[in-house]
């Protein structure tokens, strides 16, 4: 069954189909290994706006650091609510953009 995204993005269907097809055979971990290595390559397009942004940052390191046994999944839940709704909103915009420009 196919996923809703969970965020205000352009939204591809046929693609997210296709993920969350393969996303069934990959484990949570590997998944949030390539999310983390989606997520770094379109971090430089927002370092402009949120240039060295600790919030950022530390949802890198919570993130890794649950990869290895060493944090909760609480605490990876956590870690992304530390960025304010507003904020949120002004990296969806930001990635929202570039996506429009690779489109």
């Amino acid at each position: 069954m196919a996923s809703k995204p969970k965020i205000k993005i352009f939204d591809h269907t046929e693609l997210r189909n296709e993920i969350d097809k393969a996303t069934d055979l990959v484990s949570q971990v590997d998944l949030a290994k390539w999310a983390i290595r989606v997520a770094r390559q379109v971090l430089p397009y927002l370092e402009q706006e949120f240039p060295n942004n600790e919030k950022i940052t530390n949802g890198f390191k919570v993130n890794e650091s649950w990869q290895i046994g060493e944090a909760t999944v609480h605490q990876v839940q956590q870690s992304g609510h530390m960025i304010p709704d507003d904020e949120q909103e002004k990296y969806i915009a930001e990635v929202n953009l570039f996506l429009e420009k690779i489109h």
